[in-house]
Parts: C-alpha cells; structure tokens; sequence
C-alpha cells in the first residue's frame, strides 16, 4: 500500500485476478472494480455538472470522489480515441453539445508546443476537464505516487492525440518521470511496481528516448529476475525444406516464476483476437523446431508479455530500419502471438508489429494487410465480447494506440501493394490530409488535393490546412497565412514555410524559418535534420554541430546525422569529438565505405591508430583493389613512434594488416618498404625490401636515366645490404644460416642488377651524389661476395 491518501487500486489496472475481499472499503473503488460497466452516459452528465459547480473547500477532507470522476473521464476519453468500441460517441458529443462544453476551447487549450491536435481526436473536451481535476487534487496532495502516476499517463495521452512531439509535454513527462521512478519501491504489489517501470519506458519511447527506455527495461529485468535471451536453435521455415538451420527464438528466464500471477488469472476474460494463418503453399505457419519441446509456446505472465512487448518497441526504434532488424525482433513478436492468455493491447499490438514486419516479404505480405485490417475492425466492433476493463487491463504499460494511427498503419500497407485508391478512401474518412496530397500526387490528380482542402478550410480552418494547402499549390503566402492564423505560435507554419525555400535550395530562408520553428518545439525531427543540411551548405559549423547533435538525441540510428555531425566537429577543429561521433556513425550502417573513410581518416589524425587500421581492413573489405598509401604511411610510422604501452599489440595488428596488402598489392614498392619498417628482424627486414626494389623498377620506367629514381633504388639496394649482413648475427631461432646465406645473396643479385642497369644508362647526366652512392654500393657488393663465399665455403656442422 502507498503510504498515502489512496489505494493502490486507484491505478486501475483491472486485472481479473483481484477479487472483491482484495478491495478496501472505499465503495466508489469497490464499484469501480466490480461494476461491468465503468462509465454510463448519465453517469458522465452528473461528473460534468458536478465539475462546472465544484469548490476546492471539500477537497481535502473528501478527495475520493473527485478522483473516480476524474478516473471515468478518463476512461470515457481513453474508450472514445484508443481502445473502442466506439458506439457511444455520438452520445457524448451531444452531451457536450447540450452542457455547451464547447465554449471550454479544448482544441486551443490543448496545443502543445505550438502543436494542433489531430482532427480524429473525440470528445477532447473531456481531457481539459480530467487535466483541471488532477491538477486541483495534486495542488492538495503534491506527493501522492497514485496521483503522479496518472498525471503521467495524461501526459502520454496528450501527447499520442498530438501531431508531432511536443517539447513542453516532454518536459513535463520528464519532471513526473523522476518523481516516480525513485518511489516506485513505495508500491506494495511487486507487480505494480513493474508495471510503474514499463510505463516509464514506454513513455520515454513515446518521446523517441530509447537509451533511457533501454536502461530501465534492464533495471525492471533485474527487479523481477528476468533474462530475456535469444537463442539459435536449429528449424525449418518451409514445408519442402530438408536441411535445418539456426533460426531464432526467444527463452524468457524467471529466476522466481511464483512471484508473477499467470496471464490465465489475470486476464482470464480477456478474449484475444489471433494471427490469422498464412495458408501458403510453400512457407510454414511457424517456425518447426528440430527439439519438439522448443515448438511449446512459453506461457508468459501478463507482465512479462508487456515487457517483450516494450523491449521489442525499444529494440525497433534503437535499430536501423532493415530486414535483418527486422528479423532479430522476429522472435519476440512470435512469443507474443501465440500466448493463450494475456492483456488485449499487448495482443494487439503484436499483431501491428508482425503487420508490419512481415509486410517486405512476398509470401506474407497478403496476411499482413489482411491483419491490418482486421485489427480496426477490431476496435470498431461494438459487438464484441470484450469489455472496456479487458481493454485497459495492463493497457497503459502496453503501448496504447489511437484508432487513426492504426488506420493510418492500414494506409502505408495499402499504399505499398499499390491499393491507392482504397487508401486514399481511408485518408478522407480520417482526415488524413497529408496521405491524401500523397495518394492524389500517386493517381496524378494533385489538383484534386488542393480542392478537397479547400473545402475543408471553409469548414473547420487550421494552420495545418493552410500549410496543406501551400504545399498542394505551391504558394508560400499560404504558410504565412497559417502563422497568422496560429496568431504567431504554429512552429508547423514556420517548417513549412521552411521546407518552400529548402525545395529550392535557398538554404538562408529555409534555415531562419526552421530555427523559429525550432524556437517553439524542438522535438520535430525531420526539420532538426534539414536544419542542420541547411548550416551545413551555408559553412555555419557551430549551428551545424546544434541542430545535429539535438537530432542524434531523437534518432540515434541515422548514420548520415552522425557523420554530418562530424563533418561540423572536424571544420570547428574538435576531430576528437569527430572520432567518438564517427564511431556512432558505424553501429548505425556497418557497410557504408565512406563513413568508414571518414572514421579511418579521423582516426589518423587523433592518433587512435586501432581504429585507424580498423577502418583500412573493412574498406578492404567492402572496395574492391582499396589502397591508400598515405594513410598506411601515417599508421605505420605513428604505431613505430609510439613507446607507450600496449604498442606492441599495435605493431602485431600492423604487421598483420601490411601482410595483406602485401598480397594485395604486391607491385606497389611503398607497400613492401612500410612492411620492412614494422618486420621484426632484421631478415624480414631485407626481404621485403628486395621485393620493394623489385617493384620498384618496373613500376617507375626509365628509372636509371632519372637521377630522384636511381638514388632511391640505390639507398634500398644498399639499406638491403647492410640489413642483410646484419641478420648474421641477430636473429631468431626460426631463422636458419641457409635462409640468411640466401638473403644475403639476394641482396648481392639485388645490387648488382641496379648497378648493371645504371651502366647502361647512356647520355645521362649522373650527380656527384650519385655517382658516391654507385661506389658505396660497389664496395657493399664486394663485401657481400666475399661473405657468401666464406658460407658457402665453410664446413657445414
């Protein structure tokens, strides 16, 4: 129990294994669990009435009253846009009607940042009126964890009726966030406490915070000692298939399984809607095992499914957006879809979530819209068996959804298997006014976009359809007339006037318009990114390195945001931050070769010479014939500079490294000579700079009638020599006198070819350098043959 004014019960999570002696002796609580129906239509005139003609004077003496009309408004506004069914709209907007709530202005007070509400949003008036009965009750009881809780779930429920995310809802999300979570051990049930901890994440999520989200998900895996692993075990996939292979699959790990209720007791009543079957010819419906006890479904309690289903999301929003992701969150949207008990909005929201990862793929892609579109029928169906307390049990830590984001989930599958048509009716029923201009742009009827707008504007006119409506007919006193309208505060006016100048590259327009955009909300992803493109091209490195670095906080998972941020850090001179950056970069898109360039090329220069040869071999590995000599110059002569410790593994990792590109590029003398300068002895040392002479000569043509060339070839020839000789007296035990007897010969053969050639050379004009050179060389060759046949000579042991 909360050590406070209310029960722990008030939160609400309607589990069915609460029976009636659980429940305190507050009656209105008690009618609130027990009751079949949470909300009636009369109910809800006498909570409006009662709110209009209500002082604060009883309010502490008598606060639980207050609160369970607070608690139906919310459900009544929860059932009429999320969870359904919807058949008691209509009823409530004439009540508002009658009581004359409109004069209240909901749709003004409930901006956010500049942000309108979405045109689907019903019955808003009564979350102004919920939002002004918690906020007199928490002036009473500022510390009430029940109380703050629902403030925090009004706050995610603000921000899902919302367009884009608003800044000051986040915020304030922030604030109550930290008030809950460092009291969240003050709830008695341990489930509750879990619960508190997933709609925390969740909310973090909802405001695109997924390494906050990421840490108290593990945080909640730790309190319930829960693993969550996925594992490779061998399957088939389809009906012909005769080979198994790893395929993946999720083992949910409870340290103490009785310490959860079973899904079977608390959601005993709730009916599920199911995955409707493939039914193809050639794919399985699941996954078949090789282990018939890995083909069981895991029966998880309803916490742990809300926990899948929030790791998941995590999972989704923190990885780029591909197949391979796609098919790592694969396994936990399977454990979820065939439990046989559980919460409904975690149901459904699998179901979304398999919608939409298996909408890339030829043989699933018909199911995936078909479940789409059952899902909304779903919530549309008055008539099903399923009551508003099974749809909000474990609701708020499942990721609640509105209606039209679901609609709008149909649209993209629709619109993506060419259905444009039956999109675009979907679009108009839900004011959709951003996919219409983009289903009429598709059926070449763009001027239709702009009629249909119109008409709208003379109905009902927001800045939204006048940005529209700029947009449609391409005419920037259409956004001006949106920020007058907003009277100055519409941050989607000035990005859209933004984007008009940004089409045409006027990036100094653009970029004024999308930094007052930001000024009134900051969360607005895509204009932080454009911000950012635009203070690129204008060379304004500082405004470059705001915008981007806000962006990264939104979307870590943007390669290019990382790299440009970069590009920003390195012209403002801070290649140290550009290093740390570059390597986000990296875990976004690992196979993108010019992020790689930039990070080896970064990498260089701060001296992190790991990285460095890191970033050669993988654009080695990704460009075909990948050569850079300067940058293999840089490496190999800053590791050889380098005394402090832990050089020695770079030299072994820089050896290995020119060994292959000695295979590589084995023409290229340059190559050869820098594996001299890091081989261990003085053997190899010569060796490699034989085969550098030897690719030195014919790549450099002529080069004993060019006196900068001869020079070279002989400083190798005689470094060859004198490495050569020195080998006789130190090296390893590996190297054997017949291999250094053939070195030194080697290099006696070596020398003489260079000078042979150079003798040869006619109508030359040979240096005074030169010529001493020739006679240095001469007088190493003689003291090489005389070596060689002292060897040769001598008694072998």
């Amino acid at each position: 129990m909360v050590a406070e004014q209310f029960s722990e019960y008030y939160i609400c999570n309607f589990s069915d294994a609460v029976s009636v002696e659980d429940l305190p002796p507050d009656e209105q609580l008690r009618q609130l669990w027990i009751r079949q129906e949470l909300w009636t239509v009369p109910e809800l005139r006498e909570i409006l009435q009662r709110w209009r003609n209500s002082s604060k004077s009883d309010l502490k003496d008598n606060p639980a009253p207050l609160l369970n009309d607070f608690l139906r408004l919310v459900f009544v506004f929860v059932q009429n846009n999320f969870t359904g069914p919807f058949d008691k709209i209509e009823e409530c907007k004439a009540l508002l009607e009658e009581l004359e709530f409109k004069d209240l202005e909901a749709q003004d007070n409930l901006k956010a940042s500049g942000e309108e509400l979405n045109p689907n949003v019903k019955t808003e008036e009564l979350l102004l009126v919920a939002k002004d009965i918690l906020k007199n009750l928490l002036e009473v009881y500022p510390d009430s964890k029940v109380l703050n809780w629902w403030h925090l779930r009004l706050i995610c429920l603000h921000q899902h009726i919302l367009d884009d995310l608003a800044a000051e809802l986040y915020e304030k999300f922030k604030a109550v966030a930290v008030v809950l979570q460092e009291s969240f051990n003050q709830f008695e049930s341990k489930e509750l406490q879990a619960l508190l901890l997933l709609e925390l994440a969740n909310g973090y999520l909802l405001f695109h915070r997924s390494e906050v989200a990421s840490k108290i998900l593990d945080d909640l895996c730790s309190h319930l000692q829960v693993e969550l692993k996925v594992e490779g075990l061998l399957g088939v996939r389809t009906k012909f298939q005769q080979k198994a292979l790893p395929q993946l699959c999720l083992k949910v790990e409870q340290q103490n399984p009785q310490a959860l209720l079973p899904a079977i007791q608390t959601n005993e009543k709730t009916k599920l809607p199911k995955l409707l079957l493939l039914e193809d010819d050639t794919r399985l419906e699941r996954i078949r095992f090789i282990e018939v006890k890995d083909n069981e479904v895991m029966t998880l309690p309803s916490v742990l499914q809300a926990l899948v289903l929030a790791k998941v999301k995590q999972l989704k929003r923190s990885q780029p957006k591909d197949r391979l992701a796609d098919e790592q969150l694969e396994p936990y949207t399977q454990t979820l879809l065939y439990q046989e008990h559980g919460p409904f909005q975690v149901r459904q929201a699998a179901l979304l979530l398999n919608c939409v990862q298996e909408s890339g793929q030829r043989r699933t892609v018909e199911r995936s819209w078909k479940q789409c579109e059952d899902c909304v029928k779903f919530l549309d169906n008055s008539e099903e068996v399923l009551s508003l307390k099974s749809r909000l049990s474990y609701g708020f830590a499942a990721h609640l959804q509105t209606k039209w984001q679901v609609q709008l989930q149909l649209v993209d599958l629709l619109r993506s298997l060419g259905m444009t048509k039956t999109a675009l009716d979907i679009c108009l029923r839900i004011h959709a006014w951003q996919q219409v201009i983009e289903c009429y742009t598709s059926l070449e009827l763009r001027h239709k976009a702009a009629e249909i707008i119109r008409q709208e504007l003379e109905k009902k006119p927001t800045a939204l359809l006048y940005c529209l409506l700029g947009d449609a007919v391409d005419d920037p006193k259409c956004y001006e007339d949106a920020w007058l309208y907003s009277k100055k505060t519409s941050g989607k006016a000035q990005a859209y006037w933004g984007n008009y100048f940004y089409r045409s590259a006027d990036y100094t327009q653009a970029m004024e318009h999308y930094e007052l955009s930001l000024e009134i909300n900051t969360l607005q992803e895509a204009i932080l990114l454009r911000c950012g493109y635009c203070a690129i091209q204008l060379e304004r490195w500082e405004a470059a390195v705001k915008w981007y670095l806000a962006y990264t906080h939104l979307e870590p998972n943007g390669f290019e945001s990382w790299n440009n941020l970069a590009k920003a850090l390195i012209n403002l001179g801070d290649k140290q931050r550009a290093h740390r950056v570059l390597g986000e970069a990296l875990k976004c898109n690992y196979s993108n070769w010019k992020v790689w360039e930039n990070y080896m090329l970064v990498s260089v220069d701060t001296s992190h010479w790991e990285d460095a040869m890191r970033g050669y071999q993988r654009l080695s590995e990704l460009k075909t014939h990948y050569l850079d000599l300067e940058v293999l110059t840089r490496i190999v002569y800053g590791i050889s500079k380098e005394n402090q410790e832990g050089s020695g593994t770079l030299i072994k990792r820089v050896v290995k490294l020119l060994a292959q590109q000695c295979i590589q590029h084995g023409n290229e003398p340059l190559v050869w000579e820098l594996a001299a300068l890091v081989a261990g002895t003085p053997l190899k040392k010569a060796e490699k700079l034989v085969k550098s002479y030897r690719a030195y000569t014919p790549k450099h043509l002529g080069w004993e009638t060019k006196s900068e060339h001869a020079l070279k070839a002989l400083d190798l020839c005689i470094e060859v020599a004198d490495l050569s000789v020195a080998a006789i007296k130190e090296h390893n035990e590996e190297e054997s006198e017949v291999m250094i007897t053939s070195q030194l010969n080697s290099a006696r053969l070596a020398g003489t070819s260079c000078l042979n050639a150079l003798k040869r050379a006619i109508n030359v004009d040979v240096p005074a350098e030169q010529t001493a050179k020739v006679e240095e060389l001469e007088k190493r060759i003689t003291d090489l043959t005389q070596v060689v046949q002292e060897r040769m000579s001598a008694p072998r042991s």
